[in-house]
């Protein structure tokens, strides 16, 4: 039925990193990898920018890029989507 949030859906930090050739697949592949082992033995989450930053695949001004990226999508999603159902935040 909601088909199309699909094609409006919220961008994930690696999908934005990898659209934009800061990062290969295989190094978002590997970076969910390391944040999953560190879940498991460490109870504590880390930040996919963190860990490609710690790799230096990307640099802290390339996160920053890609966050406000991922932040502008979320907000045009939030706006349509409240327009669509007549919400008011």
């Amino acid at each position: 039925m909601f088909g199309f949030l699909k094609r409006r859906r919220w961008r994930r930090f690696g999908e934005i990193a990898v659209s934009k050739g800061l990062a290969s697949r295989k190094d978002i592949e590997e970076a969910i990898k390391t944040q999953k082992e560190y879940a498991e033995n460490h109870k504590v989450q880390r930040e996919i920018g963190a860990i490609l930053t710690e790799k230096g695949i990307l640099t802290p001004d390339d996160v920053k890029s890609i966050l406000e990226e991922q932040q502008k999508n979320q907000d045009s999603l939030m706006a349509w989507f409240s327009a669509f159902f007549g919400l008011s935040r």
